[in-house]
């Protein structure tokens, strides 16, 4: 008798889950405490307990923010004040620069506050032979001039003790 190859593939696929679900059995009964519990995940990397993932790593700490320097030492009374033709002579000095300043998007520069970011780099000294005629600014203390304004600052701190608007 012929037995067709489809019924012998079948019969041999049979035999061999047979086989499977016999061993299966075998070690399952050999463990007596696990009767339908689930397979237990492999242990993760030392230290962790068995059976978790490895999580994600925490995220990285913000960096702490920067100090903000303290205010200028002196704020009630400036320790620094132009007179009253000073003006007059740093307009006269500046005159050709004066009417090239976009007055829209000059900065507004406040007795104790500070020269924004922005602006430092802009900054020029004032001339030696302009200094002569106007009182010497405090010790360790600078005089630019940016925009039409000539600023009396801490080349460190860049706090403002002192200013005069060229423009108004």
């Amino acid at each position: 008798m012929k037995v067709p190859r489809v019924c012998l593939f079948l019969i041999s696929a049979s035999v061999l889950m047979a086989q499977l679900c016999a061993a299966r059995g075998q070690a399952q009964n050999s463990d007596p405490n696990q009767g339908n519990a689930v397979q237990k995940r492999p242990a993760g990397p030392p230290g962790m307990p068995p059976g978790r993932p490895p999580g994600r790593p925490a995220p990285a700490r913000p960096a702490p923010p920067r100090p903000v320097p303290p205010p200028p030492a002196v704020r009630p009374g400036s320790p620094y004040s132009f007179r009253p033709g000073d003006r007059d002579r740093m307009r006269r000095y500046y005159r050709r620069n004066l009417g090239y300043i976009n007055r829209s998007r000059r900065p507004h520069f406040v007795v104790g506050g500070y020269i924004p970011l922005g602006y430092r780099g802009y900054f020029r000294p004032v001339p030696p032979h302009l200094l002569g005629y106007l009182p010497p600014p405090p010790p360790g203390y600078m005089m630019g001039y940016f925009d039409g304004y000539c600023v009396v600052y801490h080349p460190t701190t860049f706090a403002i003790v002192g200013y005069v608007d060229l423009l108004n």
